[in-house]
């Protein structure tokens, strides 16, 4: 233990520093809890994203066969070739607990066939399905990244917030407890000192006289 000067004002100062400890890991508990809350409530939704991704993956792959089947490869490369759009991607945050939690919002990912940079006309409906399944699978990707984003930003702040509650109470409550401790013990040394002292001088001067 670190030397303390065993002062009244130093145990003031140290039960000042207990109490605003105890607080600090209250605080910390209920933040730690809330965010546990908070994880347990993503799991839900985010196995299922993962399963309407597999889901909507396999529709996709299985649409590309038959249009490469039918049409073959250079009509697909083609109406890929041809194709335009930009996408609208906005970065927003939210918070929980104090936590900056990203979140990406995403326009125009599925396309009416008109918007796709080619006519019905020069592509079939197979490729024009087939376009319509990969632009669903990438909606479904940008549904699952903040997702996945927001768990792991989560789990992070839960393992911080649990090791400043492990550090509060395992080694900055006991520490300062300890101090108290000493201090309190010094201090009852020295009152019973003095009051011996003051027995003897009491016993001296009634001996005089």
């Amino acid at each position: 233990m670190q030397r303390v000067s065993p002062t009244r004002m130093n145990l003031l100062i140290r039960k000042r520093q207990v109490k605003i400890a105890k607080q600090g890991a209250d605080l910390l508990r209920k933040k730690r809890d809330a965010l546990m809350k908070e994880f347990q409530k993503m799991l839900k939704p985010l196995v299922q994203a993962h399963r309407d991704l597999d889901r909507t993956a396999r529709e996709a792959v299985s649409f590309l066969a038959l249009a490469l089947g039918k049409d073959g490869p250079e009509a697909v490369r083609s109406a890929a070739l041809s194709s335009r759009g930009r996408l609208e991607v906005e970065r927003e945050e939210e918070k929980v607990w104090g936590v900056r939690i990203p979140k990406l919002v995403v326009r125009n990912v599925v396309r009416r066939s008109s918007e796709r940079g080619y006519t019905l006309l020069s592509v079939s409906a197979r490729i024009d399905l087939t376009a319509m399944a990969y632009e669903r699978l990438l909606s479904k990707i940008f549904d699952l990244v903040p997702l996945e984003a927001k768990m792991k930003k989560v789990g992070q702040e839960i393992k911080k917030t649990s090791r400043r509650v492990n550090t509060l109470e395992q080694r900055v409550i006991p520490q300062l407890q300890a101090e108290m401790k000493f201090i309190r013990q010094v201090l009852e040394d020295r009152e019973r000192e003095d009051k011996f002292r003051l027995k003897r001088l009491k016993a001296k001067k009634e001996k005089r006289f």
